[in-house]
């Protein structure tokens, strides 16, 4: 029956709890772009090394099995949404959940247009610190700020997100604590101060997070984190779930449900994080895509403690329908080696988890009709 292991998972719904914008077809140097999004090094970097990882070359491979071709430029409109459709449909993707904080250059932020060309039903997810900030050049006042803050994540269900996330781990790091009202308010009017809209301040950060987690646990929806590997810009020492364990003992048996993103290097603590405290969920993505030799590795070892109940696909991806691709494919794969390897676990159950981490998880935790 193992044999039937990996045709199973190709054949299961994804759902992608964790993704970003895809881009239009009119795009130019789409070669140079597809590498950028193969890398989280900055514009510094020098492409040729970029080139010189799996990840971009796992990339090329995943255009070619779709496009047939090597000659990645120039596609036509109608080239490019049948190439999408075909990509998607291969992996079984169902519903992209899209962390609208990021924008990339020539985005498709709309839901209807992206469902158009990818086939794909399409989410959102609210991102915290990008309100915070929009909020802030519209509010001269620490308390009127702070209340149209709260009431756009008050609306954020009925505004059709269906889970809200923190860059923490980015800014600050995920030590987070409980600030009082003087000091965010101190600390409001010093940002005002900067001329700065980019929120950076621990004590604003903090005292957001702590204060609107009763609100997205009256909500019924998640609460995401950026934890590990990304960008460049971030402190990778301060992006360990561990760092959390404050927040999380006094919010998580209140009722929030956290979701850990990434998580790579950290895989190990996050799944450590989801075998003791009650509504902790994680998942791997990121590595899926970027670091393709390692996703089996990584998969094993964040499985080593956690609950299959608590873990989640997603890709992490952006940009180019490749990115998805590849994620897609190496997460596949891994998930079979891992099952292939459970000697002792019976197949009915192996069928139980990778439904439940390929979609029914997600469809839990989100709300998600079925």
């Amino acid at each position: 029956m193992n044999q039937d292991i990996f045709k199973l998972i190709h054949e299961t719904p994804l759902i992608d709890h964790h993704c970003h914008f895809l881009i239009n077809d009119a795009s130019k140097n789409r070669e140079m772009r597809l590498a950028d999004v193969s890398t989280e090094a900055d514009s510094s970097y020098p492409l040729s090394d970029t080139k010189e990882r799996t990840a971009w070359w796992a990339f090329k491979s995943e255009s070619k099995k779709f496009l047939k071709t090597d000659n990645i430029e120039s596609l036509s409109t109608s080239q490019y949404v049948k190439f999408n459709h075909a990509l998607f449909k291969n992996y079984n993707f169902k519903l992209l959940m899209i962390d609208t904080g990021f924008v990339p250059d020539n985005a498709i932020e709309s839901e209807e247009k992206t469902e158009e060309l990818t086939g794909v039903k399409v989410k959102k997810i609210f991102r915290i610190e990008t309100c915070a900030e929009k909020c802030m050049l519209q509010n001269e006042n620490f308390f009127d700020w702070w209340e149209n803050l709260k009431q756009d994540i008050i609306h954020a269900k009925a505004n059709g997100f269906v889970g809200f996330k923190s860059i923490a781990a980015y800014r600050t790091g995920l030590c987070i604590k409980n600030p009082s009202v003087a000091e965010a308010e101190s600390a409001f009017y010093d940002w005002k101060k900067s001329g700065v809209s980019r929120l950076t301040d621990a004590v604003l950060i903090n005292f957001i997070l702590w204060n609107i987690a009763s609100t997205i646990i009256e909500q019924n929806m998640p609460l995401q984190f950026h934890v590990g590997y990304g960008d460049a810009d971030a402190d990778l020492y301060k992006a360990n779930p561990l760092l959390m364990r404050e927040f999380l003992r006094a919010w998580c048996y209140q009722g929030l449900s956290v979701v850990l993103l990434h998580c790579y290097p950290y895989h190990k603590e996050a799944g450590y994080l989801a075998s003791v405290y009650p509504n902790v969920y994680f998942d791997t993505s990121l590595v899926n895509a970027l670091a393709p030799t390692s996703t089996k590795e990584v998969l094993n070892e964040a499985l080593h403690l956690a609950p299959y109940s608590r873990y989640l696909f997603a890709s992490d991806a952006s940009t180019y329908p490749e990115m998805y691709g590849v994620a897609a494919a190496t997460f596949e794969s891994a998930l079979a080696s891992h099952l292939k390897g459970l000697d002792f676990v019976p197949y009915s159950q192996k069928e139980k988890w990778i439904n439940e981490v390929c979609y029914l998880n997600s469809m839990n935790l989100y709300n998600l009709k079925k």
